[in-house]
């Protein structure tokens, strides 16, 4: 029985007849004589590695050879300054396209202009791959020599500086994602540009016209605003425009051109030496892969006052994820009040702040364990803004469960740390706190520096550092989760104080996080190795680069359009080579070492490009066994260290062994359906090497040449590419779907509903669009009038103890959102009273008479205005009557047969709850997607006879499907759309329990 099970069940019942008892999974463990020696405790990820940074651009001009025209050539002799070497991206640099231009455009040290970087024609742009970043006093400052028309000091041919939080931007210097652009003309005219003010510059300026022009800019993220222009040791300062709060703190550095005369060039540096400096970069936050990095920086205050405003544009690593927020506090879910949590407010800016006192947001994606073991996750913390000292306090902790409270002493925190504004400490697991190595550090400001560093399952380690201390190094009581939800909260006693938290950072996050293709520049099509990742830019984060040889001019350059950590290479030609014996198969490659490692050396400095290196595919059935397999892992592995590495195997050989070392691991095994795909899966899952491995998923792109989906039509394929979403939502250690295949722009028209439901999964992906959150599960419990709740992850959240909400047995408990969107509470129908008695959001409730006894309550969202309303089925006219406003009725409808029970829910994913019914006579639901007579527009057989119809949203999709819970064992089960399978099991609750199920956040 897993930590989860034991704690949902285990819990649960203890906690509600009045036991006290502590969890099994947080009971003490008591070690056995064959137990291996204990684990130390891990060392924290450096997840904040910052430095100065220089590109001379001083190279010698042989390096510049077609394709890679010596931008990323030779990158470790000509930067100084950082933690590490980083490489240029080619962007577009231009307005009303993504797509990059030719390579010849960007140049490094060409023949006639040496140790400098040359823009050779038109429009386009290069952008740092690491971003530029504000050091303790709140400033960056970059410089360099531009000369942006040589030759020429009369043209209005421009060179520009972007300043942008996002790391998906073109680099052109009036776009709506620009935070702060500087032109520089040839003839001196300068000009300011915030991207929200259009083509409108914000300030402008002059210098005498010259070859080269000497630019500094420095900018202030404090409340003045201040941008300090240097031009030829001409000073300008500069306050940024009403439309600005505060500068960002953490933003990506575009080098663009505007040349509009044939033959005219633009470079960057002045040939000595000097290029482009800058006073510091996030070396961290690109640095791989699977970092996650939330700055808080700029978001506008939207529906939810900034919580998930500009996200992937906010979080500049590859993965993005957005936030709930949270009361803070223990017992049943609920939401806080409006305005408990801001991000970027006009008091608060570029931070997370709890302006009303204790709340706390979760971030919905659960930090991981890679193959280490471990995480760590990093926050800045203030528990009062602007004070160091008295008891409110801030909070950083993970939870074991999915939809927990963030409540820091709660039951199924794994491990929080409590931080109050004069420096105490306090750690807690399980509701319990533990020793610490000091029980405060002394405040050097109001803010705090805070770690927690994770090693998962039986290791039970943990260190915890404060301000760079560390005040617990040890074994947990408990075993620690390997994917944990983390929680930012605050926890006022000081009316008036506003706590706050900043620069989130955790070293890798479960769910999916990477959404891409498989072969996006397929060498053997008819448009032969033509880049095809600027077609799908908009909606992907990571595509693969198959059989590409990099010794071949036409190939070797694609690595240079690559955004930071984005692109994956396939090494089959490395490590392995065609049988001559066997037609068709391949053998291990024998000098594959050395293959591999002039492939590194190829690559060069643009190996921050890549996110993870593809083994040979499905080796097992190509013929090799276990050993070669795992030796073929550890080549790659050695040759590439610090990559992520992606295994692949075929349907046959699930349950062959998969190697260790491998990050990601997935299946091939097209159009099977879900309830295939579910077994495989579990299959894999069985054979991993780890339980650190994590999962891929092959989603399928197109019909001809895939074997399996000779049959299939465009709507089948999208259809399947939405049950792939739903399984990945159940499983968050499956972390990429990587759609087979995009082989040109022609795809969009012959696949299109494909091609759209790709589109709309990717951008939820990368832009971390809020998705409804799995249902939950719960009981309440008529003896004591009492009710709990269960994450969908099947961990306690919570129980209330005696409701005063119900007053007799036969009572009945309902679950929505009353006042608005949000998470779901439980109110109650009297039926000797035909009352309704429903919760507000400010501890109050409301009674609502509706209907006449003997009528069986309902409630839904009957008209898509985002709250839960009332309304009663009415057996002896099998007639269900709903209101909108919970006094008069706004649909009347007739629909089910005498001894059906009614069950309603949002069938269509419309938005609406509509109406449906269960006959238990034949175990068989019946559903329809309108408020509307007629027949049923659904119907399926899910259950067995004696259970009890219920309805959920068990895998995230945002439309309800059936499920029952079984009486004889207080199991639920939910189910996939068409009643096929079950996609959610629990066991929760004791006999005599009344089942609930809803969205307890």
């Amino acid at each position: 029985m897993t930590l989860a099970q034991r704690l949902g069940r285990g819990l649960l019942s203890a906690a509600l007849i009045g036991l006290t008892a502590v969890p099994a999974g947080l009971a003490a463990g008591t070690a056995s004589a064959a137990d291996a020696p204990a684990p130390s405790a891990p060392t924290p990820v450096n997840l904040t590695a910052a430095g100065p940074f220089a590109d001379s651009f001083r190279q010698s001009q042989v390096l510049n050879t077609v394709p890679l025209h010596g931008l990323n050539v030779g990158l470790d002799q000509r930067q100084q300054g950082s933690a590490r070497t980083v490489s240029w991206t080619r962007t577009s640099g231009r307005w009303d396209t993504q797509v990059p231009p030719d390579s010849s455009y960007v140049q490094v040290s060409t023949a006639d202009q040496p140790n400098r970087l040359v823009f050779t024609q038109g429009v386009s742009a290069v952008m740092l791959g690491a971003p530029v970043t504000a050091d303790a006093a709140g400033t960056y400052t970059v410089s360099t020599v531009v000369d942006p028309a040589v030759g020429d000091t009369s043209s209005g041919d421009w060179a520009s500086l972007v300043l942008s939080r996002s790391h998906r931007a073109t680099g052109y210097v009036t776009n709506g994602d620009v935070d702060l652009g500087l032109t520089v003309t040839s003839s001196g005219r300068l000009a300011l540009f915030h991207g929200r003010g259009g083509e409108t510059p914000f300030w402008q300026g002059t210098v005498a016209p010259a070859d080269r022009y000497a630019v500094s800019l420095k900018v202030s993220t404090g409340a003045d605003k201040a941008v300090t222009l240097t031009v030829n040791d001409t000073t300008f300062p500069v306050t940024g425009p009403d439309a600005v709060n505060r500068w960002p703190s953490s933003a990506f550095l575009y080098l663009g051109a505007y040349l509009s005369t044939p033959g005219e060039l633009t470079t960057f540096g002045d040939g000595t030496g000097t290029g482009v400096n800058v006073s510091r970069i996030d070396a961290a936050a690109t640095a791989g892969a699977k970092p996650f990095v939330d700055t808080f920086d700029g978001a506008p205050a939207g529906t939810d006052a900034g919580l998930n405003g500009d996200l992937s544009v906010r979080q500049p690593g590859l993965v993005s994820a957005n936030y709930t927020a949270v009361s803070g506090v223990t017992g049943l879910a609920a939401t806080p009040p409006d305005g408990s949590v801001r991000v970027n407010s006009t008091a608060a800016p570029n931070v997370l702040s709890f302006p009303k006192g204790t709340a706390a947001v979760r971030l919905n994606k659960p930090a991981t364990a890679d193959l280490s073991g471990s995480y760590t996750v990093h926050a800045r913390l203030t528990p009062a803004v602007g004070r160091t000292n008295g008891t409110d306090a801030a909070t950083l902790l993970v939870s074991n469960a999915s939809g927990a409270t963030g409540a820091v002493d709660a039951a199924d925190v794994a491990l929080g740390l409590k931080v109050q504004a004069d420096g105490s400490l306090k750690l807690y697991q399980g509701g319990r706190t533990l020793p610490l190595l000091t029980d405060a550090v002394t405040p050097g400001s109001d803010s705090y520096d805070v770690s927690l560093a994770l090693a998962v399952g039986t290791a039970r380690q943990a260190t915890v550092t404060v301000n760079g201390s560390t005040v617990f190094a040890g074994a947990t009581p408990a075993a620690l989760p390997r994917d944990g939800y983390v929680h930012l909260g605050s926890q006022r006693t000081t009316p008036g104080a506003v706590g706050a938290a900043d620069d989130l950072r955790v070293s890798m996050l479960g769910g999916l996080d990477y959404y891409g293709y498989f072969d996006i520049m397929d060498p053997d099509s008819t448009n032969n190795s033509v880049d095809h990742s600027a077609e799908v830019a908009p909606w992907t984060n990571m595509n693969s680069f198959i059989d590409q040889d990099l010794t071949d001019p036409r190939r070797a350059g694609f690595l240079d359009y690559c955004r930071p950590a984005s692109c994956v290479i396939d090494v089959s030609k490395q490590v392995a080579q065609p049988d001559p014996n066997r037609p068709g198969k391949y053998r291990p490659n024998p000098d594959a070492p050395a293959a591999l490692a002039a492939l590194a050396a190829r690559i060069g400095a643009n190996l921050d490009k890549l996110s993870a290196i593809y083994t040979l595919d499905e080796p097992y059935y190509q013929g090799f066994d276990a050993g070669q397999v795992q030796t073929e892992v550890n080549q790659v592995r050695n040759a590439f260290p610090g990559k992520m590495l992606a295994y692949t195997t075929d349907a046959y050989h699930l349950t062959a062994p998969v190697p260790s070392g491998a990050d990601l691991v997935g299946f091939d095994n097209y159009c099977p359906g879900r309830a295939v795909i579910e077994q495989n899966l579990s299959a894999l899952q069985g054979a991993l090497a780890s339980p650190d491995q994590h999962l891929v998923l092959f989603p399928e792109s197109i019909i001809p040449g895939v074997w399996g989906c000779e049959k299939a039509t465009d709507p089948v394929i999208a259809g399947n590419n939405a049950d792939y979403r739903a399984v990945a939502a159940q499983h968050p250690r499956v972390v990429y779907l990587q759609n087979f295949r995009w082989l040109n722009a022609q795809q969009a028209a012959t696949m299109p509903l494909t091609t759209q439901q790709q589109q709309r999964i990717g951008k939820a992906v990368i832009e971390a669009t809020s998705t409804p959150a799995p249902a939950g599960v719960g009981i309440y419990r008529p003896g004591d009038h009492s009710v709990g709740e269960n994450s969908h992850n099947d961990v306690l959240i919570g129980t209330s103890g005696s409701s005063p909400l119900f007053t007799g047995p036969d009572d009945v408990p309902l679950t929505g959102h009353w006042n608005g969107p949000g998470t779901d509470t439980v109110g109650v129908y009297h039926p000797s009273t035909a009352t309704f008695v429903l919760p507000g959001g400010d501890g109050t409730t409301s009674s609502y008479v509706f209907g006449n006894p003997g009528d069986l309550p309902v409630v839904g969202d009957w008209s898509g205005y985002g709250r839960t309303t009332i309304g009663v089925y009415r057996p002896g006219e099998q007639t269900f009557y709903l209101s909108d406003d919970n006094a008069t009725t706004a649909y009347r409808v007739t629909f089910g047969d005498s001894g059906w029970t009614p069950l309603v829910g949002n069938w269509s994913g419309s938005g609406r709850t509509t109406v449906g019914a269960y006959d238990p006579a034949t175990q068989t639901f019946h559903l329809r997607d309108s408020n509307t007579q007629g027949p049923d527009d659904h119907s399926y057989r899910f259950g067995n006879p004696g259970d009890i119809p219920v309805k959920g949203d068990w895998d995230g999709t945002g439309i309800d499907t059936v499920g029952v819970y079984r009486l004889g064992d207080q199991s639920f089960y939910g189910s996939a759309k068409d009643g096929s399978m079950a996609v959610y099991g629990s066991r929760f609750g004791n006999p005599g329990d009344k089942p609930l199920v809803g969205n307890w956040g």
